[in-house]
């Protein structure tokens, strides 16, 4: 079974009346349940979260659905569209800290909370591990969730500098970490 609510979809289009988050009363509430009636974002699962029990006959099954599927031409997102089609009414929403879009703190504030995230997805290209600076038109806070990234990769430095020295050079070699 998925699990995963698109919250990707409203930081997209900034549109929040389409958005499932609109409809959570608070920080901890559950997401709203999908029913036929539901806006088409709702019933959009976000592939950057998912738990799957994997097979090769899902496996299979997935790729025999990709192969033969008429609705290709229409995906915007393929990854995401190819499971949402594939799982169609068999994955459930789970509640937005589990993928924390950092776009979220700003299209929906009121239910933001940072001591509630889980997994924060660094969702758009201004990724921290580009640049130490946050480039100048990032949404308001982007700067603070960056600098959460860049506080987590000195740490794992330090240890993996003492640990194995050969392996942070690797790890380096994957960053941008000039200042």
């Amino acid at each position: 079974m998925i699990f995963f609510l698109d919250s990707e979809f409203c930081s997209l289009s900034r549109r929040p009346e389409n958005c499932a988050h609109s409809a959570v009363s608070h920080p901890t509430a559950p997401p709203p349940f999908i029913t036929n009636t539901s806006p088409r974002p709702y019933t959009q699962l976000n592939s950057g979260t998912v738990i799957l029990n994997p097979s090769k006959n899902l496996s299979a099954s997935i790729m025999r659905f990709l192969y033969t599927s008429d609705k290709i031409t229409e995906w915007t997102f393929p990854d995401q569209d190819l499971l949402s089609e594939y799982f169609k009414g068999k994955w459930r929403p789970i509640p937005w800290y589990f993928n924390a879009l950092r776009s979220l703190r700003s299209v929906h504030p009121l239910l933001w909370r940072e001591n509630e995230i889980r997994c924060l997805h660094y969702i758009f290209a201004d990724k921290p591990w580009h640049a130490r600076i946050t480039p100048p038109g990032s949404d308001k806070g982007f700067d603070v969730m960056n600098r959460w990234w860049w506080e987590r990769f000195d740490d794992l430095g330090e240890v993996m500098k003492r640990n194995d020295p050969e392996g942070w050079k690797l790890v380096l070699s994957t960053v941008d970490n000039m200042l």
